[in-house]
């Protein structure tokens, strides 16, 4: 998905600095090792450029609601271009984000298999390309190809894992390794390096992070500060860039358990 090898580089270094395999083995007693897969944010996978095919191409503009809880679904999507977000709306009106689609991912495909209406909404972050695909023509390409029922389970397993992944956090870390961690992975999906630094080219506000981890703002604001205070990161022209990523690694290993 990098354009250039300095880019590409960039993402292999940043995926080391994320959740590892050895740290998420001390969340079992019995050595199980997690498999690699996507957290919070899908992007392209293997086999993907085969979907491209299977459905006409569709624009929405940006914040445009492509599905609402409850809806039927006729159609999954692939992103071609753009990105998308599942969000839902607590009934104190919060905003929760559950995770983010982009270029190359797919979405709703379980819920058109097995024809069950959506749980939240999907809307578009940024102007998007999707391909729409029917239930008819996702079905008839699994069947006559055994290569794209890999591509569509492994996409569904990768949200399963996700999801589960975001359930272990709630229960077993505190906000500020939450906040730690998000960081991490938003480095691992958009960092570049510049001036020995890792910037984030995303412009992510303190309230999406907060509706990214489920914690009440002011909590957020706080662990930001005391961020930037201990150097661990610092913002240019509104974008978040990580001062030092082995520290903040650190930091996160030290950040503790719920109630510590």
């Amino acid at each position: 998905m990098y354009a250039d090898r300095a880019h590409l580089a960039v993402r292999t270094e940043a995926r080391n600095t994320g959740v590892t395999k050895m740290e998420r083995n001390k969340l079992f007693d019995d050595n199980f090792v997690l498999p690699e897969y996507p957290n919070r944010i899908f992007r392209g996978q293997r086999g993907c450029e085969r979907l491209l095919k299977l459905g006409d191409n569709v624009f929405y503009p940006k914040y445009q609601t492509i599905v609402s809880p409850g809806d039927t679904i006729p159609y999954c999507f692939l992103v071609k271009e753009g990105r998308v977000m599942s969000i839902e709306y607590t009934p104190g009106g919060s905003e929760h984000v559950f995770n983010l689609y982009e270029e190359g991912s797919m979405f709703l495909e379980s819920n058109l298999l097995l024809n069950i209406p959506s749980a939240v909404y999907f809307q578009t972050l940024l102007p998007s390309e999707l391909i729409r695909i029917t239930q008819a023509n996702l079905s008839k390409a699994m069947m006559a190809d055994y290569e794209i029922t890999l591509d569509i389970v492994r996409s569904i397993s990768h949200k399963y894992y996700s999801a589960m992944d975001q359930v272990r956090e709630n229960y077993n870390h505190n906000a500020t390794w939450k906040v730690y961690n998000m960081l991490l992975i938003l480095a691992e999906n958009f960092g570049t390096y510049r001036d020995n630094r890792i910037m984030i080219n995303l412009k992510v506000s303190q309230q999406m992070l907060s509706n990214l981890l489920g914690i009440n703002r002011i909590t957020t604001v706080k662990i930001i500060k005391e961020m930037k205070d201990t150097e661990l990161i610092e913002q240019v022209n509104g974008f978040y860039c990580i001062r030092d990523i082995d520290r903040l690694r650190q930091y996160k290993k030290q950040a503790g358990a719920i109630g510590e």
